[in-house]
């Protein structure tokens, strides 16, 4: 894949490109990962005919921290948005089919831009996270232990020491521990940890979920709990996926993704975990390929 920056919402974001097609497909990554465990997916696209483009996210050099320190679910869909905005004007590509496929923080960040945006995205593709997670999060006791670490990631400093313990071996356990039965390759993981060892990624990819979820978790002090009837209704054609063994979300939290998006499909990915475009490429792709190739 080819590198590429583009200026989006006051950042500079490095990317990795793919394909010279003309529909763009932005493909965002999640935690602890990079733009480069979007390959697959964005391979697979380019071979379709799109031009894929996977950032860094904000905070993950060698992309701009967030210049204002905000890394909410809001900013990651106004960045979404402004970077196919920008995609779309600097690869002239065709604006009214672009798609967007985000894994884990990407999917927050599609649901977010869609909110903003109905119309910004053609199709969508979200991997690995439903849609009004902060609120199933509170009605699924397993699932609250299952999220441990976004608990734990709520306490100052003693998390950013935990994630570089070691050098960085939190970031393969929790590969192990989310995608069980796969062995993630070398490589990969070694990629990711250059990554977070690279500038202040470590303390921007855990003020995500500081920004994020933590007012959710504040709120079981208030008594004030997040509803998913308070979710708001996304009308962007949606794809969703998950694996049916993720052991970072249940793939119980997603039966309830037809709520909230008004043109939904959910597809189960069978043997896979958390990291499902990586675990299974040529199933996740057939699935992606299939919901947004026209």
């Amino acid at each position: 894949m080819q590198r590429h920056s583009v200026d989006a919402n006051g950042i500079t974001f490095e990317c990795l490109r793919a394909g010279d097609g003309d529909r763009l497909a932005l493909c965002l990554h999640g935690f602890p990962d990079d733009a480069g465990s979007m390959e697959p997916v964005a391979e697979r696209l380019a071979d379709e005919g799109f031009t894929a483009v996977a950032p860094y996210m904000r905070g993950y050099a060698p992309t701009d921290p967030a210049p204002d320190g905000d890394y909410s679910a809001s900013a990651l869909g106004a960045d979404a948005l402004a970077l196919s905005a920008a995609l779309t004007e600097t690869l002239d590509t065709d604006a009214e089919k672009t798609v967007l496929v985000g894994h884990d923080w990407g999917a927050v960040a599609g649901y977010a831009a869609a909110t903003a945006d109905p119309d910004a995205f053609d199709r969508m593709v979200t991997l690995a996270v439903p849609p009004g997670f902060n609120a199933l999060l509170l009605e699924h006791p397993r699932q609250l232990l299952r999220s441990w670490y976004m608990w734990f990631f709520q306490l100052p400093d003693a998390p950013e020491r935990a994630l570089q313990w070691r050098d960085y071996a939190l970031v393969e356990f929790l590969w192990g521990l989310w995608s069980p039965g796969w062995k993630a390759p070398e490589e990969r993981v070694e990629a990711v940890k250059r990554t977070f060892r690279t500038g202040d990624t470590a303390t921007n990819a855990l003020q995500y979920y500081r920004d994020t979820v933590g007012p959710a978790i504040r709120s079981l002090a208030t008594g004030q709990r997040p509803s998913l009837d308070d979710t708001p209704t996304i009308e962007t054609p949606t794809l969703v996926v998950c694996g049916d063994r993720d052991g970072c979300i249940g793939s119980e939290l997603f039966e309830h993704a037809d709520t909230v998006i008004d043109d939904c499909r959910v597809v189960r990915v069978r043997d896979a975990g958390h990291f499902m475009h990586q675990e299974r490429p040529a199933v996740v792709g057939d699935e992606i390929v299939e919901w947004v190739v026209e």
